[in-house]
């Protein structure tokens, strides 16, 4: 016959921990893995009051085989991060089920820490980390607990323990934190879902843009080294489209063009574009930033222009936007330097601007076709048919809009000269077609424009409502110009934002009110930018303290980051906790401490004492400092013998208990008492 080893006060612990622990991984994954849990935390809880026997091994087997097969099926394998989670919070809890003697239940903590470590490969933030943290101290408070005797604790001491034991781990925490030499940790593997969270492609086509506006979902946080750009140069390039097969414009080099040489990855010899860029030098004025990015499981990534990456891994492409070594699985942190004044130092060679001015068949944009044809022939300059082209939106009825009416054969002639109703990729795409049939170069750049301001921290905020299309234009001496044919139609996108520009705009109410903003004010705005704030700092101060940071902090403590020092610093501080640590105890082992009785009768006998003015005789027992309050307050005397026989009985009587509810009897009596010695 087996025996339960493990104390029935430790019981609770336990199971809390185990269906804490599971929490996350029973949020996102599949259904199966909650009733299974709640099947065991059932049979666990009939086995602990012996309403059924505990399964065999022919039932735990079966269901260990059921667990493989869910998990087969769900995920299609039983390996890799989402799938390997899945199955080891499935034998985490059979293994709770067929917990016997103490040794299991040490095994069952012990899979408990790794699968609280298994939830931040899907979410790092400072949430998450609480939880995790809560999840911790419960497995803690089990693990005290199964070294209890049955009789001698009780199920409330181990939590304040396993407090205590967390408490005393923070500073050593906080020393290997910031002196142990960063290595990649466990939750840097890539987790690809194979979606895109941001819902931007690599092509765009009317309508795809104004979709993605319609989510307050946050893309990346920018933070600025010194004063914020003004709204009108908050322009986050991240792709730029060249080839426009009349409908859809997409990524494109130029025809013949070695990718190895449009991109430049900081190895190797530069190309002769990039040797262009750097024989410039760096103009005296420049905005520095950091910038944390959301996943998007893509590879480009998102800066002004002309930008230089100084922390991070990318590379620069001939078109000046940054490409990710492998897709964003995960928030990422890169610093950057931008610097617009360096766009004339690109060049333009003949094929890339042959690519520039391309086409598609005649048959796409007559109309447009002509009116290029006649602003070229009233032009002297480039610059001249730049301006006509946004004077032509501006004055004639267009209509910035979320809600475009469809375009079907012909996209360009039909929102040129037919509905005149568009979102900014419309006119992106159609500026761009008017200045390549003009005989302008231009392509379409798609990103982020904008950007709310937390007053807490000064960062930004940009969100997929800020997704916004524009088209560059090359003009001679000036390189690469940004033109946005959107501000000629409505000035306060850019100013002001999406939201204000379409603030007047009745269809569009029902998508603005969806819309997640700190604008709404109030106190949940405060809130909302409190909890970003504390998210910021977490993502620069914990999670984004690399290698390059420590480097930087230990340089600024030590002047030298050498190995040596690094290491003296380590075993100083860890000998000086030790130090405190052994003092602490040495103290607390010299003082014996009081029970709560003992407490009780302390109370009284100083209270006695100030009333009467002088110490009273050593040794008093509770009859002879109530005959004391006899003598001196008559009136206290009877409360006083009540008072004492009560003590004495809570003190020496077995059969009487002193529980909770005593306890409070005995304090009542001790107060009614204090009032009348006063």
């Amino acid at each position: 016959m087996r025996v339960y080893q493990v104390p029935v006060h430790t019981r609770l612990w336990l199971a809390t921990a185990l269906i804490t622990c599971s929490l996350p991984q029973l949020l996102l994954g599949p259904v199966w893995q909650s009733l299974l849990l709640g099947v065991v935390v059932a049979i666990r809880w009939l086995v602990d009051h012996q309403r059924m026997r505990l399964p065999g091994r022919i039932i735990r087997g079966g269901l260990l085989v059921a667990a493989v097969g869910m998990t087969w099926y769900s995920f299609g394998r039983i390996y890799g991060p989402e799938a390997g989670v899945a199955l080891l919070v499935s034998l985490f809890s059979l293994k709770y089920l067929e917990m016997v003697r103490q040794r299991d239940a040490y095994v069952v903590i012990v899979l408990g820490y790794f699968v609280c470590a298994t939830a931040l490969l899907f979410e790092r933030g400072p949430g998450m980390f609480l939880f995790v943290l809560l999840s911790m101290l419960l497995l803690t408070a089990a693990l005290v607990g199964i070294n209890h005797s049955e009789t001698k604790a009780r199920a409330s001491s181990h939590i304040k323990t396993g407090s205590v034991l967390f408490l005393q781990a923070v500073p050593v925490t906080v020393v290997l934190f910031v002196l142990v030499p960063r290595v990649a940790p466990l939750w840097n593997m890539q987790l690809d879902s194979g979606k895109a969270r941001t819902g931007m492609t690599d092509s765009i086509s009317p309508g795809d843009i104004s979709e993605l506006s319609e989510s307050s979902e946050l893309a990346f946080r920018v933070a600025f080294e010194g004063a914020l750009p003004p709204a009108a140069e908050r322009y986050w390039r991240g792709l730029t489209l060249s080839h426009f097969d009349g409908r859809t414009w997409q990524q494109a080099i130029p025809r013949g063009g070695a990718v190895d040489s449009y991109l430049y990855n900081g190895r190797g010899a530069p190309p002769d574009w990039y040797q262009q860029l750097q024989a410039q030098g760096k103009p005296q004025s420049g905005y520095s930033y950091q910038l944390i990015m959301e996943p998007t499981q893509r590879r480009w990534l998102f800066a002004m222009a002309v930008p230089m990456l100084e922390e991070g891994e990318a590379s620069l492409a001939r078109d000046m936007r940054l490409v990710a070594r492998a897709p964003v699985t995960q928030r990422t942190r890169y610093s950057i330097t931008s610097f617009p004044d360096l766009r004339p130092a690109i060049v333009l060679d003949v094929l890339e601007r042959e690519l520039m001015l391309s086409l598609p068949g005649d048959s796409f944009g007559r109309r447009a076709r002509t009116l290029a044809d006649q602003w070229r022939r009233d032009s002297r300059t480039d610059n001249e048919i730049v301006s006509r082209a946004l004077r032509h939106f501006r004055e004639q009825p267009f209509h910035y809009t979320l809600k475009p009416p469809p375009l079907t054969t012909d996209p360009i002639d039909e929102f040129l000269f037919r509905t005149q109703r568009g979102f900014c990729e419309h006119y992106a795409s159609s500026f761009t077609f008017l200045m390549r049939a003009a005989g302008v170069p231009a392509r379409v750049v798609v990103g982020y424009q904008g950007g709310e301001q937390n007053t807490l921290g000064s960062h930004l905020l940009v969100r997929q409502y800020d997704a916004h299309a524009w088209t560059e234009v090359w003009l001679q001496g000036q390189g690469w110009v940004r033109v946005d044919p959107t501000g000629a139609v409505a000035p306060d996108r850019i100013a002001l934002g999406l939201r204000a520009s379409l603030r007047g705009d009745e269809e569009a109410q029902d998508t603005l009110e969806g819309l997640d903003s700190f604008a709404s004010g109030g106190l949940l705005g405060r809130l909302q930018q409190w909890t970003d704030y504390v998210d910021f700092r977490w993502q620069t101060w914990v999670l984004g303290y690399d290698n390059a940071s420590q480097l930087q902090l230990l340089r600024h403590w030590l002047g030298e980051a050498s190995p040596l020092r690094i290491a003296a610093s380590l075993v100083a501080a860890i000998s000086v906790l030790l130090t405190l640590y052994m003092l602490i105890l040495l103290r607390q082992a010299g003082t014996r401490r009081q029970t709560v009785l003992e407490r009780e009768f302390w109370r009284v006998h100083q209270r006695v004492e100030q009333q009467v003015g002088h110490p009273l005789a050593q040794g008093l027992s509770p009859q002879a400092l109530a005959r004391v309050i006899d003598l001196k307050w008559p009136k206290a005397g009877p409360l006083a013998h009540q008072w004492a026989v009560y003590y004495q009985q809570l003190l020496y009587n077995p059969g009487f208990g002193a529980g909770k509810a005593q306890i409070r009897h005995l304090r009542r009596l001790r107060n009614r008492l204090y009032k009348l010695l006063d």
